[in-house]
């Protein structure tokens, strides 16, 4: 098979999709030395690392100076000019990490990771509530293939938009092998240091976007320096356009020394920020799947999660769930784990447990079937 990527979801920061395509197409790297691999970038101000390129035996990679807006505009209103145009030569499929195809004139298979914009319209902007939702059921539509990252978003999918169940199918994402590696203790040194870490923190790993609930957050931490001794929160990840409504939350509860914002933190030096917490609070409204869950088992964190979408299915019982809704019950569980030592080994042993069903190269080996039945239909 001639198979298409666009690299772009990787190439600078990565969080979300990025981690999901850079982990995938790794690990397809890894497993496929007999299908040649079209990978496709643009930017006019960034050119695609070399080392980042995945390092398929049979490849052609590609990397031209045009804008990224102009490629959008192209690719997502005008789903022109097909991907195989860049090649000079038709691909059997591509492969797109978001609900919008990637245009070809070969099969086309998508991966959908959640349906927030759909279930919480009123924190997404005026744009994507009027346009994004019919872009993508057109999208999903045309599709031969479409990849959901749990049963939860698959269920969801069918019950939202007509398809034929029989071109959905569940992959669950991978852990990146790093979190299992060895950390040696001058890192750990290092690590705290550099971001300034104390002894006794609670973690939050991701995007400042409104649906990663971290405005609940806030009100949970001033509850727990209320009931319990004060703790900081430490937030990893990059900071969008939440910020400023997430700095006026910090400042009215009277927190601004107790939160620290370390900005996005690659994924060597994010292993051992995980080692240094003492709990994970995921509290997201909405997730697809949840990849910091799969870290922090790794890591051997104990978690405190929202009891909503896919997270239950992703960390079964190796997590304490809250309502994402009340403030006062995610403080309560958060406390419970801070203050109940056995309970903190338990989830922790539960992590380690269910963390080893998620491999990355069990994901490529299940994907690699899933191109070859929709090339084959």
């Amino acid at each position: 098979m001639r198979i298409g990527f666009d690299l772009r979801p990787f190439l600078k920061e990565e969080t979300g999709v990025g981690i999901y395509f850079k982990n995938l197409l790794l690990s397809l790297s890894q497993i496929d030395q007999n299908n040649t691999y079209f990978l496709f970038s643009a930017s006019l101000k960034d050119r695609f690392p070399s080392s980042k390129v995945p390092p398929f035996s049979e490849r052609r990679f590609v990397d031209f100076p045009l804008p990224v807006k102009l490629m959008n505009f192209l690719w997502n209103k005008l789903t022109w000019p097909p991907l195989d145009y860049f090649f000079g030569q038709r691909l059997d499929l591509t492969h797109s990490p978001s609900p919008l195809i990637l245009p070809t004139r070969g099969k086309k298979v998508v991966t959908v990771h959640d349906l927030f914009f759909m279930d919480f319209p009123y924190l997404v902007n005026w744009e994507t509530r009027r346009h994004f939702r019919r872009k993508i059921a057109a999208s999903l539509l045309k599709a031969d293939g479409i990849i959901t990252v749990s049963q939860f978003t698959r269920n969801q999918l069918l019950g939202k938009v007509a398809l034929d169940e029989r071109k959905v199918r569940v992959i669950y994402h991978g852990l990146n092998p790093l979190f299992r590696s060895e950390i040696l203790p001058e890192e750990i040194k290092e690590a705290r240091v550099k971001f300034s870490l104390p002894s006794i923190f609670i973690l939050f790993v991701g995007g400042l976007e409104p649906r990663k609930n971290l405005l609940n957050l806030i009100q949970a931490l001033r509850i727990i320096h209320t009931k319990h001794e004060k703790v900081p929160l430490v937030i990893a990840g990059p900071k969008g356009f939440h910020l400023k409504k997430l700095e006026r939350k910090i400042r009215e509860n009277g927190l601004d020394s107790w939160v620290k914002m370390i900005g996005y933190v690659p994924v060597e030096e994010l292993r051992i920020v995980y080692r240094l917490a003492t709990v994970f609070a995921f509290p997201s409204f909405c997730e697809g799947f949840g990849l910091p869950l799969l870290e922090a088992m790794a890591s051997d964190l104990p978690i405190a999660a929202s009891r909503a979408s896919a997270i239950p299915e992703v960390a079964q019982d190796a997590a304490l769930y809250f309502n994402p809704e009340e403030p006062e019950d995610m403080a309560d569980k958060l406390i419970l784990i801070l203050e109940d030592k056995g309970l903190r080994q338990s989830l922790k042993a539960k992590g380690k447990r269910r963390v080893m069903d998620f491999d990355w190269k069990v994901s490529a080996v299940e994907t690699l079937r899933f191109y070859q039945a929709v090339v084959e239909n």
